[in-house]
């Protein structure tokens, strides 16, 4: 009868290494995870209004038809931001129009008959 063999410990490693590996990738094949503007303006720390200015860019799709609510694939735009200056759209932010300040009548010349 021969006696069972014993495992080195490289291979032990080689095997947990293996292991580890696997489940990594299994890890990386979650399913995607829509969510709503407000939840994702929650995730990037920026208003709703810029998520619904760059829905396009971010990629949102409708659901139920053309005129159903927007979601958004958290990952995908996670990525499309990380990658932002490689992404086939560009992402720009509007800038807004500056308002001068209203001068009230005391700020007016003096009018003399």
């Amino acid at each position: 009868m021969s006696s069972p063999s014993r495992l080195e410990p490289a291979d032990i490693d080689a095997i947990a290494e293996r292991v580890l590996a696997l489940m990594r990738s299994e890890l990386q094949r979650t399913p995607v995870r829509y969510v709503d503007a407000g939840t994702l303006a929650q995730a990037l720390s920026v208003d709703r209004a810029w998520v619904y200015a760059h829905a396009r860019e971010l990629q949102a799709i409708r659901l139920g038809g053309p005129h159903g609510r927007l979601r958004f694939d958290l990952d995908l735009v996670r990525h499309l931001l990380q990658d932002g200056a490689e992404a086939s759209t560009p992402i720009r932010t509007r800038r807004r129009r500056r308002t001068k300040p209203t001068r009230g009548a005391t700020d007016l010349l003096p009018i003399d008959p």
